[in-house]
């Protein structure tokens, strides 16, 4: 059958014909509504494709759809204050966003000495350099990705406050 695209969190209708006395069954059932019923709605979290198994009289066909989600990407941010002071808010600095490829981000301090660089989005920084935390003061931070195929570079200040 023909497909349908989703944005994550949504959902797609599934839908089936057959006559009186048919049974229906929708693989995988986890994210189906009502998997034993002709029409039903689909909310998968990743790109799913379902079989419809309709039988009767002990008869069975085939038929499968594909659910396409597609990942909202959002904005890229990055915080311009952080307190990396162990009480469990706000003690790491991460950059946020989805879809980003080619990723690049550098904290400098103020006399222009790197303290800081990752190449992953998943990392995040702790506010320590060489293994001691930093004093409070402004950092400089510079930000190179693309995201969806477009380049996106941006910079500004992150205060470190204990």
């Amino acid at each position: 059958g023909a497909g349908s695209t989703i944005v994550s969190g949504g959902s797609a209708v599934l839908s089936g014909t057959g006559s009186p006395g048919v049974s229906f069954s929708w693989s995988p059932s986890g994210t189906v509504g009502c998997p034993t019923c002709a029409t039903t709605t689909a909310s998968p979290t990743q790109t799913t494709t379902y079989t419809l198994t309709v039988t009767i009289n002990g008869c069975s066909s085939y038929d499968t759809v594909t659910i396409f989600v597609e990942i909202e990407c959002g904005e890229l941010f990055v915080p311009n204050v952080f307190s990396p002071n162990g009480d469990g808010n706000n003690d790491e600095l991460r950059v946020y966003g989805n879809c980003i490829t080619n990723f690049e981000f550098v904290i400098f301090d103020r006399w222009g000495q790197k303290v800081f660089e990752i190449t992953d989005p998943a990392i995040f920084w702790d506010g320590r350099f060489k293994g001691k935390m930093m004093d409070a003061a402004v950092f400089v931070y510079y930000l190179k990705g693309t995201v969806k195929g477009v380049d996106v570079e941006k910079h500004g200040n992150i205060t470190l406050v204990k």
